[in-house]
């Protein structure tokens, strides 16, 4: 796959999500005090995206990336990520490179076990 965008990638991967029924919450980023990009969460990582399927009985957060190098999770990431992983939901990160294993998630085959 060709080198694209965060925000392309985003807009991919929830056009898939809603394919396979999953509706999604994406907290936007703002410009704020001192003209330096904020998000508006209380949480210091939050996933960029929460998805839920009423049909599947499921509930997934996903930290989006690019492939690119250096694209990375930030370690405020990886606490939060882990943080609702221990509290029993399903947590990813993906990258362009991943689409077939996120089709195959979003699916109804890919229920966790």
């Amino acid at each position: 796959m060709s080198e694209i965008t965060e925000a392309e990638w985003q807009a991919m991967l929830i056009t898939l999500a809603q394919a396979y029924g999953w509706h999604h919450l994406h907290v936007r980023r703002s410009i704020g005090k001192g003209r330096k990009w904020t998000t508006a969460a209380n949480v210091v990582g939050w996933p960029d995206l929460h998805l839920w399927n009423e049909r599947q009985r499921r509930v997934m957060y996903v930290e989006l990336k690019t492939d690119a190098k250096g694209s990375e999770t930030t370690h405020e990431q990886d606490v939060v990520l882990a943080q609702l992983r221990n509290a029993g939901q399903e947590v990813y990160v993906w990258r362009p490179s991943d689409l077939e294993t996120a089709k195959f998630i979003l699916s109804p085959k890919g229920r966790p076990t």
